[in-house]
């Protein structure tokens, strides 16, 4: 009997983590369960009757994913949605203004394909934690560590515990798709683009910390979308200006850049997005994206790796498309017969229209198989079915601002954030700062540390710090004070190293923070205090401000090499 009865809880477990995404319901004691999704959200009608019935211009809307401005649903934002038939939408920091602003907005948007007969929109937003946060504190919402940050805690349960906090927090705004986990392997210091936003260096960290948090976020209703295949963690061009490429052989690409991807496609992950870089070792045409690349997409994602979730573009108005003569429109629907599933647009109506109408034009005329932009629907219908939306949901407008930037969430940031201060070195036992220390803060950029820090003196400087300023700098050090120095991206703006150097050669006692990621510690050999905090959002800053003080320890560990 006990037998049986093990076995039972065994199925019972395995079954739930490995059965359809559904809408997430609460219970009196505060924790969460997967329910079915009620005949109130859910259409009765299959992903496969909902095809058969669409026209062409419905099957083209359902994989357009569209930016817009403002932080309303406008005249001119109505008629796209309903002329092109939208199917999703994307939500930027612009379009933020408040927890209620944000839900009204989600709310009217489900209200409008309600209305339209429309299947419901996918919601999506990048909300990565850390530099990439389209929801602030100074708005009302919770921020959260970067991936970096978490990795430096050691503990994979946070990055679970993080997604969770997050998912209830966004499904309760009316957002249902994150564009995250990044499933990068940052393994380039000078990488333009990535860096904290990446678990770390080494591929089974970055595959660990990213399925836990892709589990935390589809466990709570929202659809995960791992970024960015086939990976972005080594490059020093940033994609949304140039296109970038990874040079390195099939071996090197399977023992790295793949590693995370195939986990988190184990882990059923909704979707994955695709880079706007080149992979020789993939596809050899020159100057074609791997987003633009059937090989790529198809050949390799489909075929090989029989991924059967979502393919999505990252956004087609990029400039690593653009400036290898792909402009929106073509960008789109070439990507869309290479393979995509979703196109990720910005904002402009007339960019929508126009890769709308060309998309028609090539499906009509057979350039586009009608059968692959079948399959897309498809799956998008799909996605939506697993996680209720294909019947428009209703946003619950009035709890929204209650359930966004919580006590609980806030401070469940805070624990993981401070389990992150990692301390490089403190050869000069300037830690914890004396307490009648004269404190001088110097931060490259406003990073938030000395008003962290309570600091009665801080001064802003440029990115490239100007010779007359450092010249004061070292001045007002030599006067007795203990400078404290937040450098952001030092590796690329070198005046900072001259900065921190001038200060050192001055003889003044100085503590360097790498606020925006660790590299910075590889052009400082010199600086003999320095800590790492991954982040200069308000948790971070926080967080090493209360190392600084001597309130907290410094337990966090290196997740990337640093040479």
């Amino acid at each position: 009997m006990k037998k049986v009865f093990l076995v039972i809880i065994f199925f019972s477990i395995f079954s739930t983590r490995c059965a359809p995404m559904t809408t997430p319901t609460s219970n009196p004691k505060g924790t969460f369960s997967l329910q079915p999704q009620t005949s109130k959200t859910q259409s009765s009608k299959t992903p496969d009757e909902i095809l058969a019935a669409m026209s062409l211009d419905q099957k083209i809307g359902q994989v357009m994913m569209i930016g817009f401005d403002g932080t309303a649903l406008t005249p001119a934002l109505r008629d796209v949605i309903t002329d092109l038939h939208i199917g999703g939408i994307i939500h930027y920091e612009r379009n933020v203004e408040s927890p209620r602003a944000l839900a009204q907005l989600d709310a009217d948007l489900q209200n409008l394909a309600r209305e339209r007969g429309m299947p419901g929109l996918f919601i999506s937003i990048d909300q990565e934690g850390g530099v990439v946060a389209r929801l602030k504190e100074d708005k009302g919402f919770t921020e959260f560590p970067s991936a970096m940050a978490i990795a430096a805690t050691g503990d994979a349960e946070n990055a679970r515990r993080i997604a969770q906090a997050m998912a209830d927090e966004l499904s309760a705004l009316g957002i249902n798709m994150n564009l995250t986990p990044d499933l990068d392997v940052n393994n380039n210091p000078l990488n333009p683009i990535i860096g904290t936003r990446s678990f770390g260096s080494e591929p089974a960290r970055v595959a660990e910390f990213g399925v836990a948090f892709l589990e935390g976020l589809q466990t709570r209703g929202v659809a995960a979308i791992g970024k960015h295949f086939p990976g972005h963690g080594d490059t020093g061009v940033d994609s949304h200006i140039a296109l970038p490429t990874v040079p390195h052989d099939r071996a090197r690409l399977e023992r790295v850049e793949f590693v995370p991807f195939r986990a988190a496609m184990r882990a059923q992950i909704a979707g994955i997005m695709s880079a706007h870089i080149t992979f020789p070792a993939i596809d050899p045409t020159p100057a074609l994206a791997a987003t633009l690349s059937a090989r790529v997409m198809t050949g390799l994602l489909r075929d090989e790796m029989k991924y059967e979730g979502l393919l999505m573009t990252d956004s087609v108005s990029m400039g690593a498309l653009s400036q290898s003569g792909y402009p929106v429109p073509q960008a789109a629907a070439t990507s869309l017969q290479a393979g995509a599933d979703i196109l990720l647009f910005n904002d402009g109506y007339a960019f929508h229209r126009q890769a709308f109408e060309l998309i028609r034009q090539r499906v009509e005329r057979g350039v586009i198989p009608l059968a692959r932009l079948d399959q897309a629907v498809r799956r998008v219908l799909s996605a939506k079915e697993k996680f209720g939306l294909l019947a428009p949901p209703v946003v619950e407008v009035e709890s929204a601002a209650r359930k966004a930037g919580t006590p609980e969430n806030k401070s469940l940031s805070r624990r993981v954030a401070a389990q992150s201060i990692t301390l490089l070195r403190d050869d000069a036992r300037l830690i914890p700062i004396a307490s009648d220390a004269k404190i001088f803060v110097v931060e490259a950029g406003n990073l938030g540390l000395g008003k962290a820090l309570g600091a009665p003196t801080v001064m802003n400087v440029a990115a490239q710090p100007k010779a007359n300023d450092i010249a004061t700098i070292v001045e007002r050090g030599k006067e007795g004070r203990l400078m404290i120095v937040a450098t952001s991206d030092a590796a690329r703006n070198r005046a900072q190293v001259e900065l921190v150097n001038a200060l050192l050669k001055a003889r003044v006692p100085t503590i360097v923070v790498a606020m925006r990621g660790p590299y910075d510690a590889i052009v400082l050999p010199d600086a003999p205090t320095l800590l790492a905090t991954y982040g200069a959002n308000p948790p971070s800053a926080e967080s090493v401000a209360a190392v600084l003080l001597g309130r907290t320890r410094a337990t966090g560990k290196l997740p990337v090499e640093l040479k």
